[in-house]
């Protein structure tokens, strides 16, 4: 038997523990108590609270921390939290100006777009994990960071510097595939980890079509991106999956005039779902 597969909360788990060594601002504050020991809480006990699911002392603490300068994560939203109370506890995080990772997001776009100084990351493989992690400890911003809930989907594509370097709002996965051209007519865009599993699995049916791989969804970045994605294609299908990029479609439409933009959620079954993206290329190339 081979290595189990990393999960894609462990890669932000250790990478936090990670910084935390670097940093000593970096606070983590665990959600729910039990389970699995937290590498941060086994390197920076100091640093590391277990608040349970008392909301109210647990908002209140993480102000404090906030205010007092530290650079707070909050961890383990996802589990043992009724879908009703998650989307107002994970916001009320991010309003003291706190980071949030959770493994899915049920967390309304609009709201997180409401709330000022929000960074919206969907980071896909180890990679991206490791970078946006280290983006939002080092800038102090607050981020809402959705992972997936299995084994990271790395994407091909890649961007220069290391996980230090800020990632840009496009990474084009055209560099390592010759039979890709950064003229094609149609687009994939990819955000998550299920949308960037579907547009490889689609590539590997179909390597001329360009794949433009998105991890940051707040307004400022997807604006960026636009103005980049309108300069090189007038069509795109968007592969996401998740709430945040739902409305990732509408919001592309707003700022891409005169382009098409369509969008299509993974199902699950990858064969079935490369078919419908290439139908969905085919008509738009009619």
């Amino acid at each position: 038997m081979g290595a189990p597969a990393i999960l894609a909360e462990d890669v932000y788990r250790e990478e936090l523990a990670r910084i935390g060594a670097e940093d000593g601002r970096v606070v983590c504050v665990e959600a729910l108590p039990g389970g699995a020991r937290h590498p941060f809480e086994t390197a920076h006990p100091d640093r590391f609270f277990h608040l349970g699911s008392v909301e109210t002392a647990m908002v209140s603490m993480v102000e404090g921390l906030v205010t007092a300068g530290y650079r707070v994560f909050v961890c383990g939203l996802g589990t043992g939290i009724g879908a009703e109370r998650l989307p107002r506890l994970a916001l009320a995080h991010l309003r003291t100006g706190a980071s949030v990772v959770v493994p899915d997001s049920q967390v309304d776009p609009v709201e997180l777009l409401r709330t000022p100084g929000i960074r919206i990351a969907a980071p896909s493989g180890v990679r991206e994990i490791r970078a946006v992690v280290r983006s939002a400890a080092r800038s102090g911003r607050p981020h809402h960071i959705r992972i997936g809930g299995g084994a990271p989907a790395d994407a091909a594509a890649d961007w220069a510097g290391t996980v230090d370097a800020e990632i840009p709002p496009v990474v084009w996965d055209v560099a390592r595939d010759s039979g890709a051209s950064a003229d094609a007519d149609v687009c994939l865009i990819s955000a998550g980890e299920d949308g960037t599993r579907l547009a490889l699995t689609v590539r590997e049916r179909r390597a001329d079509l360009v794949h433009a791989h998105l991890v940051y969804l707040d307004d400022g970045h997807l604006a960026a991106a636009a103005g980049e994605l309108a300069r090189r294609h007038d069509r795109f299908v968007v592969l996401g999956g998740s709430r945040e990029t739902d409305r990732t479609r509408d919001r592309l439409s707003r700022l891409m005039p005169g382009c098409v933009v369509l969008e299509l959620a993974p199902s699950g079954d990858p064969a079935v779902d490369a078919g419908r993206v290439l139908r969905a290329v085919e008509r738009l190339r009619r």
